[in-house]
């Protein structure tokens, strides 16, 4: 009945789902469920087979559920945390996972029919992973196989401290070298908190990669929230920068505890006025103070767009339903400043919330900050934001091939055509 054509996918790959030897115009409901150590993620949608009898999710629109429209993806972009997930949760990054899926149809009587189980691979199998830690450097690296040379990316972490490995484990399985590192709090190395953070620190990881025999010396730059914000800023003062992809950042740095040192010396920022944050729901927003804070910048409180090198372009990616940093006076900053200093961007303003990841990622509306003991709103509606992360996904990494270079096509791998949900191991607490 159930019919997906790739079961083994990677992270980012489309699939195609079909059902057939159904009752003609009956209605069948399709359940995802994606399977995570925190709770378990799960989507629906009802759809009414043809007078053959088949349902194709690339040609039929769901009668009810989750999304709407045809959609191919609709049930992976639609998912979100059933009540087994703690409210707040952030779902993790640190690790480059696979996501085990069961896909289900039920009859009108929620008779389950069918079912197949899903994997997702957020690195593609032939990607080697290797852990660094060398000269006060910590991070993974991930390397296509093969000699290269390739284009190389390096993942610009944000401010929570934490290896997040998983958007350099996607990225790398479009053919890209990635890294990504941690600047604080790692180890006992690293200092403590943002503050006691030297912004030179981020040259090693931009030597590193340029040290290595099989990167093409095109380097880009990626980041999120803060990670972007950083990212733009590195690119005013390394000129091996070739590229940088920018995600849901403010146009400056404006916290007190997240302003690093430059040339030994704290930078001088424009701080956001906390003040004219509000709240919905008991959910913190942010988004009120940005306009306020834009307004009263000055040139040694902004970014100096034009420190960077001419030849390096720019893609600002910003959402509009941002709870968190107010996305279009951010693009409009900072696209003003980089046309002015005569540099190339690129720009998208798309509907969405705060974390903006890679296709098929969990949408976040709500988080819980620790640091601060507060609700976070990221904003966004589910399946708005999941679409956005699909196609600003593609763009990022057209772009990045465009001005890095298209490297080399990574050979398929030998695809498990039946998936198993891997054992969960239970230990027996002894209770003396």
């Amino acid at each position: 009945m159930l019919h997906v054509d790739k079961p083994d996918s990677l992270q980012a790959e489309k699939i195609h789902i079909t059902a057939s030897g159904l009752e003609e115009w009956r209605c069948y409901t399709f359940v995802l469920r994606l399977h995570y150590d925190r709770g378990t993620y799960a989507s629906f949608c009802v759809i009414q087979a043809d007078s053959l009898g088949n349902i194709d999710f690339a040609r039929d629109a769901p009668v009810r559920g989750m999304y709407h429209d045809v959609d191919p993806m609709g049930l992976f972009l639609s998912i979100e945390p059933t009540q087994k997930v703690r409210h707040g949760h952030f779902f993790k990054t640190y690790d480059p996972n696979t996501f085990y899926y069961t896909l289900q149809l039920l009859s009108d009587s929620e008779e389950i029919l069918d079912e197949i189980h899903l994997k997702k691979h957020w690195k593609h199998p032939l990607v080697q992973q290797i852990n660094v830690a060398e000269n006060g450097l910590y991070g993974t690296l991930f390397k296509p196989p093969g000699d290269g040379p390739f284009p190389t990316v390096v993942f610009i972490p944000g401010s929570n401290g934490m290896l997040e490995s998983g958007y350099a484990a996607v990225l790398a399985s479009e053919g890209f070298v990635t890294f990504t590192f941690v600047y604080y709090a790692y180890k006992k190395d690293l200092p403590r908190s943002i503050p006691e953070v030297d912004i030179e620190f981020f040259a090693k990881p931009i030597e590193y990669v340029q040290s290595l025999p099989y990167c093409s010396k095109k380097i880009g730059l990626i980041g999120q929230s803060f990670g972007g914000l950083t990212a733009n800023f590195l690119s005013t003062k390394y000129h091996q920068v070739s590229a940088v992809v920018a995600l849901n950042c403010s146009a400056a740095f404006c916290r007190d505890i997240a302003v690093m040192r430059e040339n030994g010396k704290p930078m001088e920022v424009q701080l956001l006025d906390e003040g004219m944050s509000d709240f919905i729901n008991g959910v913190l927003r942010q988004k009120p103070a940005f306009n306020d804070l834009y307004s009263k910048l000055t040139p040694t409180t902004s970014i100096p767009w034009w420190r960077a090198s001419k030849d390096t372009a720019y893609r600002i990616v910003q959402c509009y339903d941002d709870m968190l940093v107010d996305g279009v006076p951010s693009r409009d900053n900072i696209c003003k400043n980089l046309k002015e200093t005569g540099h190339f961007v690129e720009s998208e303003l798309v509907p969405g919330g705060h974390f903006l990841y890679f296709p098929y990622f969990p949408h976040h509306g709500i988080i819980y900050n620790a640091q601060i003991n507060l609700m976070w709103g990221f904003g966004g509606e589910c399946y708005q934001h999941s679409k956005s992360q699909e196609t600003t996904w593609a763009k990022n990494v057209e772009f990045f091939r465009k001005h890095l270079g298209r490297g080399t096509k990574i050979p398929d791998w030998n695809r498990e055509t039946r998936v198993s949900l891997p054992k969960v191991e239970s230990i027996a607490q002894s209770k003396l």
